[in-house]
């Protein structure tokens, strides 16, 4: 047993990820510069996994084909920093209603929607802010979850994520969202007192010490240590 270093934890749980379809994923992201209106749908149905035609379609649980469907008319382009702010409030506020046999519900885009159409159009510069990364965060720091809101995304999220890559010795931030995405899907369903499965708890952070991702061994750790550094939105 020792104290694990940060890229050993990338290692480990970005190795874990089992998540969304990465190849659709980077076909998208090499093409955020171009995308059509049906490449709008393929984030739509690629974020909110909707993998049959019986699913995408209006009134379904989970996904907002409404409002996916208005960026398809739309063809929303990556904004200036100054716009990022109030582009992800217009987009998570946008409303939409499923109908059912038992009656209508009102829903939000939200913000994990939001922030995953930012993720896109600007070519993976801005990560995507869910719930299991938001788990990620908190079990890593000790802290409450970060609030669902565009501030805390911007002014504490996005700082944090960068000043963690930076302490993982990464440029890479889709790795960096796997590792956060499958710590956070795993911490979701154990207690902070269960054992975690044969990589780290958490980052002691060891500056100076480089590890490459082969063979990362069985770890466990102290908890992270991040100073609250905030370095720039990314550019």
């Amino acid at each position: 047993m020792r104290d694990s270093t940060p890229r050993e934890w990338l290692c480990a749980w970005a190795g874990r990820y089992q998540g969304y379809d990465e190849a659709e994923y980077g076909d998208l992201i090499e093409k955020h510069k171009l995308l059509s209106a049906e490449d709008f749908r393929r984030i739509g149905k690629w974020k909110d996994d909707a993998t049959t035609e019986n699913q995408w379609k209006p009134n379904v649980a989970s996904v907002a084909y409404l409002i996916w469907e208005r960026a398809t008319e739309e063809l929303p382009k990556c904004p200036d920093e100054s716009g990022v702010a109030v582009f992800l409030e217009d987009w998570s506020s946008r409303e939409y209603r499923d109908v059912f046999k038992n009656g209508s519900r009102k829903k939000r885009f939200g913000l994990s929607r939001a922030t995953t159409l930012l993720h896109f159009i600007s070519g993976g510069r801005y990560p995507i802010f869910d719930s299991r990364v938001k788990t990620a965060l908190a079990r890593l720091l000790g802290r409450p979850k970060l609030p669902d809101t565009v501030r805390s995304y911007l002014d504490s999220y996005i700082p944090l994520f960068k000043e963690l890559a930076d302490h993982c010795e990464t440029n890479d931030f889709r790795m960096l969202d796997k590792a956060l995405f499958s710590y956070g899907a795993w911490t979701s369903v154990h207690s902070q007192t269960d054992p975690l499965p044969s990589v780290a708890d958490c980052l002691l952070f060891q500056p100076g010490k480089r590890d490459s991702c082969r063979g990362v061994p069985e770890v466990t750790g102290a908890r992270i240590a991040v100073r609250g550094r905030r370095p720039d939105l990314p550019q």
